[in-house]
């Protein structure tokens, strides 16, 4: 096994894929390993990652619902410094915090690297819609895999 936890310098990778409108969301499956990353069970995702998915930021609850232990203590990282260059609600509130935090759609990548990632990290941005109320809705959910984890029986 690869022992590849240092960043690999470059941009990261990131790949934005808009479904046709009314199609459900597709089954994300690593394109590393091929597994599947969410499956349905009576009416429930139920998480399935492989080793490889690094986080999957829900384009429906607008937030991260699942990240591998790198990803959270990276993320810790940027929250304490974001806390330290924000420390009350008056600075909270601004343009300027809502800019540094934002993990919204073209943001995505700059915060990738921000949280120290590089070019072995392939992010998927995959945005679908369908109707809700009579009205239409659209969703983005990211998912973020580390070619840097792949194993040699990966690579065969």
């Amino acid at each position: 096994m690869q022992d590849n936890a240092s960043p690999v310098a470059g941009q990261v990778g990131y790949v934005a894929i808009e479904q046709p409108f009314g199609l459900q969301p597709p089954k994300v499956h690593c394109p590393i390993c091929g597994q599947q990353q969410f499956v349905e069970q009576d009416d429930e995702y139920l998480e399935t990652p492989c080793e490889h998915l690094v986080f999957v930021f829900g384009g429906e609850e607008d937030e991260f619902v699942y990240a591998s232990d790198d990803f959270a203590a990276r993320f810790a990282r940027f929250d304490a410094e974001l806390d330290a260059r924000f420390p009350d609600d008056e600075t909270r509130a601004s343009a300027e915090y809502e800019e540094a935090s934002s993990f919204y759609r073209d943001l995505f990548p700059l915060r990738l690297a921000e949280l120290g990632y590089g070019a072995s990290l392939l992010a998927l941005r995959v945005t679908y819609g369908g109707m809700a109320e009579g009205s239409p809705v659209w969703f983005s959910d990211v998912y973020g895999f580390d070619y840097a984890l792949i194993r040699e029986d990966d690579a065969e």
